[in-house]
């Protein structure tokens, strides 16, 4: 045994040496797993490109210890599945880990009644703010809603909350305001006005407005089998605003009606139809009158316009005050594009917008009814 353990050992030294092989070896125990409830999150199994935001928003989560993040996006962007992947990176360093998706809004007492006994491993059943605030202090939880967007009023401007669910708002003031250990993530396709009021690049309440993937764009036309040159392939992301799942609507339709073929497709002229007209009417139907008069403005103009402009454009007048705020509240809905002071839309969105601008015309016309909105959308036009 002394040559085995290359040191001298005998009957006064045995039980000393046997209790330091026994003993546990520093740093190196077994890393406690999370509780965890990914309930209806996506597969992210081949989720691909986002390497900038995974960093970012990492940071935000581990290193800066951020309470609440936002993410913003219009539909189809990758809100959900980035929450997902980024969740799963950094799992390991939290206690807790609960995934929900707000699509069917729920009431807030629905919710609260899942999220509280879940990170009291059912210890507390009282579906009440103060005690989801209570367990996110005891405990380092990651709790991710998604789709908060259906929480919020349409026809107004953006980042109000309907009547129902008012109550959600004082919520996330709650969690955004009060210290805890945890992590709140949101996904919604417009920036509610908590966040808009507590965001802070410094702060511990963040808001990260999603643009569209190329990698991922670039995937979704891969995976239908589309025909065409690198060129071809980069202009079809570039006209949906690298938008993976209106990539993935297109491409499908491009492989039913012109077998694959990016140029015959493209040689059509005609980007809106289909899944894609769905897709953004959801989110126009959303916008508030003023809303709408802006976007088909700026569609008509189809460049960079400045605000100066826009106001001169409508008919009758606005006040600067309205018109800033309706452009404020089309920001947070991810619906235009803003460069020092000047406007315009997303190529897809633009072709959007002047397609129900025709539709629209071609009806009153036929019904032999003019519209307030239409008077003046004709007289922008002439």
């Amino acid at each position: 045994m002394s040559d085995a353990l290359d040191r001298k050992v005998n009957k006064t030294n045995l039980r000393g040496i046997l209790t330091q092989l026994n003993a546990p070896i520093p740093n190196c125990q077994l890393q406690k797993q999370p509780s965890v409830d990914w309930g209806k999150a996506p597969d992210v199994s081949s989720f691909c490109g986002r390497e900038e935001e995974i960093k970012k928003l990492t940071q935000w989560i581990i290193e800066e210890r951020c309470r609440l993040i936002a993410l913003v996006g219009m539909g189809g962007i990758g809100k959900s599945a980035l929450a997902t992947k980024v969740s799963q990176l950094v799992q390991a360093d939290f206690d807790f880990v609960i995934w929900r998706s707000l699509r069917h809004a729920p009431l807030l007492e629905t919710l609260l009644a899942e999220l509280v006994p879940f990170l009291s491993q059912q210890q507390d059943i009282q579906a009440k703010p103060e005690r989801l605030l209570y367990w996110l202090r005891t405990h380092r939880c990651l709790v991710i809603l998604d789709n908060q967007d259906t929480l919020l009023q349409p026809g107004q401007h953006a980042g109000n909350y309907q009547p129902n669910f008012r109550n959600y708002s004082e919520l996330f003031h709650l969690l955004g305001e009060s210290s805890h250990q945890s992590c709140i993530l949101l996904t919604s396709r417009e920036k509610s006005a908590e966040v808009a009021l507590f965001a802070d690049w410094n702060g511990r309440v963040r808001s990260l407005f999603l643009k569209g993937s190329c990698e991922a764009s670039l995937a979704s036309i891969d995976s239908k089998g589309l025909v065409g040159s690198e060129a071809e392939k980069h202009y079809l992301c570039e006209l949906y605003y690298c938008n993976p799942l209106a990539l993935k609507m297109v491409a499908t339709s491009i492989q039913s009606l012109f077998d694959g073929a990016i140029t015959t497709f493209l040689q059509t002229e005609t980007p809106i139809f289909n899944g894609i007209r769905r897709l953004l009417d959801q989110q126009f139907q959303r916008l508030s009158p003023l809303e709408q008069i802006i976007m088909y403005c700026l569609a008509i103009n189809r460049e960079w316009t400045a605000i100066a402009q826009l106001q001169a454009n409508i008919v009758p007048a606005v006040y600067r005050a309205s018109l800033l705020e309706s452009l404020e509240s089309l920001t947070w809905r991810s619906l235009i594009e803003k460069r020092s002071g000047e406007y315009t839309q997303q190529p897809v969105i633009m072709e959007y917008v002047t397609d129900c601008l025709i539709r629209q015309l071609a009806t009153e016309s036929i019904t032999v009814q003019t519209s307030f909105f239409n008077r003046h959308i004709l007289k922008l036009t002439n």
